[in-house]
């Protein structure tokens, strides 16, 4: 069986995600060393899940990283998405950094911060947030500006077709159309992640 632990205290700053975490692993039998092992082993996670990292994750003073959370859940039993909404709810708590942002963090126009961004819809109002951001510039303009930005084409009717929600946009395409809004730096990054979380929304 899982070793014990003393309670998390009620006053902790994450104890919801703290109990139900410790939920999990009381089901599951587990011992911390034991669900290090099993991530690697079926690499549900990127290095860096040991059994040290495992046990702080549910003591309610800090918040995990998502990741963390979503591998000690899995391994646990519980699915990579019941994961992400129990790290979410608790990252609402959170002060901005603690969420893992190092800068001020970007925004959708339902005040969704691009690290909360896991489905085409999330993505496709973040979008539009940032087009309106830069003064709501014409299709052709953005097209004029990713030629001079050498960011690589950025096909009106294709364009169009994903503002309009038709289709998701390609990674390449999204990037384009972010820079050509004046998106760079460290957010181009977020935006990238934003994207793969939504385009993996459906297969998870």
């Amino acid at each position: 069986m899982g070793r014990s632990k003393a309670q998390v205290p009620q006053s902790a700053q994450y104890y919801e995600l703290a109990e139900w975490l410790r939920s999990l692993r009381r089901r599951s039998g587990l011992t911390y060393r034991r669900m290090s092992q099993l991530i690697q082993e079926d690499r549900i996670s990127e290095p860096g899940c040991s059994a040290v990292t495992l046990l702080r994750a549910d003591r309610g003073t800090f918040l995990p990283r998502r990741q963390v959370v979503e591998a000690y859940a899995q391994v646990c039993g519980a699915t990579r998405r019941e994961a992400r909404v129990q790290w979410e709810r608790a990252a609402q708590q959170a002060e901005p950094s603690a969420a893992g942002a190092c800068q001020a963090p970007a925004v959708s126009p339902s005040g969704r911060r691009l690290e909360f961004v896991y489905h085409p819809a999330h993505l496709l109002e973040a979008m539009h947030r940032v087009r309106r951001a830069a003064g709501q510039p014409s299709l052709r303009e953005l097209q004029k500006r990713a030629r001079d930005l050498g960011t690589g084409p950025l096909p009106r009717s294709t364009l169009a077709d994903v503002l309009a929600g038709l289709r998701m946009p390609s990674e390449d395409l999204l990037i384009a159309y972010v820079r050509a809004c004046g998106e760079q730096g460290h957010l181009l990054t977020l935006w990238r992640h934003a994207w793969a979380r939504a385009q993996d929304s459906d297969m998870t």
